[in-house]
């Protein structure tokens, strides 16, 4: 993964207009790079591909622009857990 906290903005936003519960469980650094792991729960599998289809152009996108973020005015992130 190039930007892990693009993965919590889009996993928010997807939860959202999909009605679906997915979740970023971690994000470790192997050699150097972050790795996210999802939990996608009962997500169906045409949502699954939807989603990791989305994701994967996001994150080549970011990759190119050199950005970590998306806009948070489309990609906000989740409401903090109290």
């Amino acid at each position: 993964m190039y930007a892990p906290s693009a993965v919590t903005q889009f996993t928010y936003k997807f939860n959202k207009e999909n009605n679906t519960d997915i979740e970023k469980e971690s994000v470790e650094f192997l050699d150097g790079s972050p790795f996210v792991t999802i939990d996608f729960k009962n997500t169906s599998v045409e949502l699954m591909l939807e989603y990791t289809y989305e994701l994967a152009g996001i994150q080549e996108y970011l990759g190119i622009k050199r950005e970590s973020l998306l806009p948070l005015k489309d990609y906000p992130f989740p409401p903090e857990q109290k």
